[in-house]
């Protein structure tokens, strides 16, 4: 959750060998600090209290932890294993996705992992609960158990969704899943693929969850109509739950998630299939919720954090979103129900940024998705 992120790191020191990038955005200065490099894919992370990071690696399934000197660790050992089977189209969007940490981690040391995993019935979306140890330099995950999958597994690896938050006040934790490049599957009220699940700390359906109790709809699904959301974030100020979805070409949204209610995909989209075919029936149907915003130059969003720190003050309140495909972050201020201001943000570093957090102290902490990830953070430069 960007909200929890942004109390949980203090600074880190970038490495003795990187030197700052000094760049311009509309509203403020920045400087750009490369605090790690060498991951693989990195997808997620998640500030521990004494100010040292928790990184997740997609392809390979690791988890690592970022040092305050600016060392990664060794793997985490007893992650659970991860599902990569590439599909038809030899491609696989599959391995270890987001890292949330309980509430009462300092209490606790009990973190959530999410991942594509394999059952006999096929893969899916899926999260796993365990307590972090540490001993001698040496770190792992113990009482690990799968708290959750998703309902009817299949044999495709794309669009897994993935992305978690945590509602400190209501004790739930929130997960998104994708279509698994099975659009129909999204208007489905008893299949988790293309929703968003709510669910308590130990996996079962969140009390006031929509759905409880009716015949024919799954219990932990909260909201459906998505096609592979990848960015979520609870603003902790105004409760609202906010998601940057992937659309189709040209049909990335972004979208204000209340309980019970269907998001369109694959009814509602702005944008037209891969191979130019028109999909769907507009902006707009009965019954179904329009996008709060379609972004007219593609983003290829993934993560999201609403920035309510102190170092950037003409950014309070905003989105930030990750881009992939518009290598950028993109600055989003909401309005009266509609996106007012719509920046580009960082595009000379000419990387795909696959998450957005904020440290307590403001600055801003990115994942580049590559095969030599890095670990970027964002501090307002001195003039």
């Amino acid at each position: 959750m960007a909200a929890a992120a942004a109390l949980g790191a203090g600074l880190l020191a970038a490495p003795a060998a990187a030197q700052p990038r000094h760049l311009e955005t509309e509203k403020h200065a920045v400087s750009v600090e490369t605090m790690a490099r060498g991951l693989e894919h990195p997808w997620g992370m998640a500030f521990l209290p004494d100010g040292r990071v928790l990184v997740t690696e997609r392809n390979p399934g690791r988890l690592r932890i970022l040092g305050r000197d600016g060392a990664l660790s060794p793997a985490v050992q007893g992650v659970p294993e991860v599902y990569r089977y590439p599909g038809p189209t030899g491609r696989s969007q599959g391995g270890l996705f987001d890292v949330v940490l309980h509430p009462e981690f300092e209490r606790n040391r009990t973190l959530f992992l999410s991942f594509s995993r394999w059952t006999e019935e096929g893969g899916g979306t899926a999260v796993a609960r365990g307590r972090l140890a540490e001993q001698g330099g040496q770190a792992r995950l113990e009482d690990v158990r799968v708290i959750f999958m998703q309902n009817n597994p299949d044999g495709s690896g794309l669009h897994f969704g993935g992305r978690m938050a945590v509602d400190p006040r209501e004790g739930v934790l929130l997960l998104t899943i994708g279509d698994r490049r099975n659009m129909g599957r999204a208007q489905r009220a008893d299949d988790h693929a293309g929703s968003v699940i709510r669910m308590t700390f130990d996996g079962e359906p969140a009390p006031g969850n929509p759905f409880l109790g009716q015949e024919g709809r799954d219990p932990h699904i909260y909201a459906i109509g998505l096609r592979n959301p990848q960015g979520m974030a609870l603003d902790a100020e105004t409760g609202t739950l906010w998601l940057n979805d992937h659309g189709p070409q040209r049909g990335d949204t972004i979208q204000r998630i209340e309980a019970g209610k269907n998001y369109g995909w694959p009814f509602l989209t702005g944008g037209k299939d891969y191979s130019g075919a028109p999909i769907g029936v507009g902006t707009e149907r009965e019954g179904m919720e329009s996008a709060l915003h379609i972004f007219e130059e593609t983003v290829a969003p993934s993560g999201l954090a609403i920035y309510r720190g102190e170092m950037f003050p003409e950014w309070r309140g905003d989105l930030l979103h990750g881009a992939l495909r518009g290598r950028a972050v993109v600055r989003t201020r909401i309005e009266d129900g509609r996106v007012t201001q719509e920046e580009w943000m960082l595009r000379d570093l000419d990387r795909r940024i696959r998450d957005v957090r904020v440290d307590r102290e403001g600055a801003l902490w990115l994942l580049t998705e590559h095969e030599d990830g890095e670990v970027l953070r964002v501090t307002a430069r001195r003039q």
